[in-house]
């Protein structure tokens, strides 16, 4: 009877408090210091964030992120942000992974891109024998499971593998598919709308 009791309070109370504010809800403003935060729409500081851009050069020659974030205090000072997971500024959700990288689609999987530059080989080139130099940048799609925290590049073997699996229609779907490259986004947001996110 015991056992009853505790299954049927767990379920009761798993369905009462088991959305993610952060979804439910439009995010709040301010500092997520970690992933739980994050999910809970509890950021830990508030204030004025600042985010600074870094040149290309010191991208590659310093292996720095493309921005950093930083925080004004009440005197005007900025101070740079150390060990956090994001950033809220009212509107847009921001992750921390290679610099700072908004969320495009929030559900059961968010969308983000990466914006890097990537360091040239020097391949001479063959006119003058001069060293090529040029950097190109690297978008990465990527994709974050906000119920593990996990975060996998947006291709089609991650859907086929880990992320449609959880979905056997989806998964039927995106194999019959003949342009699944330029559909993968399409099923985050499937899978989105048919999977409501729960913990």
């Amino acid at each position: 009877m015991k056992r009853l009791w505790f299954i049927l309070t767990l379920l009761y109370t798993s369905k009462a408090f088991g959305q993610i504010p952060v979804i439910d809800q439009h995010p709040k403003k301010g500092l997520y210091r970690t992933f739980t935060e994050f999910q809970q729409n509890a950021p830990s500081e508030e204030g004025d964030l600042i985010v600074k851009n870094r040149s290309s050069a010191a991208q590659i020659y310093l292996l720095a992120n493309r921005n950093e974030l930083r925080l004004k205090d009440a005197s005007g000072e900025e101070h740079k942000v150390k060990d956090y997971w994001g950033f809220c500024d009212g509107k847009d959700i921001y992750i921390r992974d290679y610099g700072l990288n908004k969320l495009t689609e929030i559900g059961y999987y968010c969308i983000y891109e990466l914006h890097t530059v990537q360091p040239s080989r020097g391949y001479p080139i063959q006119a003058d024998m001069t060293p090529n130099n040029l950097n190109a940048p690297a978008n990465i799609k990527k994709v974050l499971n906000v119920v593990t925290g996990d975060k996998l590049d947006l291709t089609a073997y991650n859907l086929k593998k880990y992320i449609l699996p959880q979905d056997s229609t989806l998964l039927e779907e995106f194999r019959a598919d003949k342009s699944k490259r330029t559909t993968l986004e399409y099923y985050i947001f499937r899978f989105n709308q048919r999977n409501r996110v729960t913990l």
